[in-house]
């Protein structure tokens, strides 16, 4: 679907991966949805390969950075192996997280369409890196909205009461290497645009990914620290036509496969989320259709 000049303005005042500036009580807009990256967050997030100094700091070595080993006329992309690269070994597995998503104002981002509280809110992701590829599942769990704050016009989704129930929505992203230095970038799909994502390894601990819109002008620029201690902090900053529309705040740390699905069972306690509305929504606010099963891909069949 070609982009219109009236379109354009309603679709680019969100980040793909985290709304901010749009207007959800615009009935006329389509805002693209708060989790859509996230990423990796991204949608995934790359890591780079450990670069060492060397005797010649100014001068790299093939020992010290792999990659300089592979000519670019012989880069196989398609048999490249990301985890070669140590960043990309701390970002395989799974992660739950505590996030925060901050207005234009600086203050916690309230959405009329998505009843609930970003102020501080969990997150349960799977990284899982195949060759030259990233998948990464993720569901967000949202504590149910103040009730204070709950009026007549404020109703919950699916069969839960506004200010007693929590909600969740699940995301999906795929993306591949693009040369054989560890970076990763590939299209973004959403409301008919087709925005480029671009993730660019600083050091062994740095990631730097990035959403542009179809013209190249930044959308989301995200910084992912990753100190080899099974934690990571990733901050993004959104901007629409030069400007600020949001800044996002989240704090991770790698659990077994047994202490993901734990956690999150806590987690949906605490939040009171119904069983129904378990991975019930995506990332644009609708019934997902699908489980959470399906959605993360177990094989239960043994059990």
């Amino acid at each position: 679907m070609p982009i219109t000049h009236s379109t354009m303005p309603i679709l680019l005042c969100c980040s793909i991966f985290v709304l901010n500036g749009c207007n959800d009580d615009n009935t006329n807009s389509t805002p693209i949805p708060e989790e859509s990256i996230q990423a990796t967050e991204e949608p995934a997030q790359a890591t780079e390969e450990p670069t060492q100094a060397t005797e010649e700091p100014a001068q790299a070595t093939e020992e010290s950075d792999p990659s300089l080993a592979i000519e670019e006329d012989n880069c196989d992309v398609d048999n490249f192996q990301l985890l070669d690269f140590t960043p990309w070994q701390r970002e395989n597995g799974y992660w739950v997280g505590e996030y925060t998503l901050l207005g234009a104002d600086g203050t916690p981002q309230v959405s009329s369409r998505w009843p609930y509280r970003y102020d501080n809110y969990k997150g349960f992701i799977h990284l899982e890196v195949i060759g030259n590829a990233i998948k990464q599942r993720n569901v967000f769990l949202y504590p149910p909205k103040l009730a204070e704050l709950c009026d007549a016009t404020t109703e919950a989704l699916g069969n839960g009461q506004c200010g007693i129930n929590g909600n969740e929505k699940i995301f999906s992203a795929d993306q591949k290497a693009t040369d054989c230095s560890g970076n990763i970038s590939g299209p973004f799909e959403s409301f008919g645009m087709t925005l480029d994502t671009n993730t660019t390894l600083i050091g062994d601990d740095t990631v730097l990914y990035q959403v542009r819109m179809p013209d190249g002008s930044i959308m989301q620029n995200q910084l992912t620290t990753l100190p080899p201690n099974d934690s990571r902090v990733r901050t993004a900053q959104g901007f629409f036509s030069g400007s600020s529309t949001y800044a996002s705040y989240y704090r991770e740390h790698k659990v077994t496969q047994e202490e993901f699905f734990q956690l999150l069972a806590a987690a949906r306690v605490e939040y009171n989320i119904l069983e129904t509305d378990h991975c019930g929504y995506d990332n644009a606010n609708q019934p997902s259709q699908t489980t959470c099963d399906e959605h993360f891909e177990l094989d239960l069949s043994a059990e």
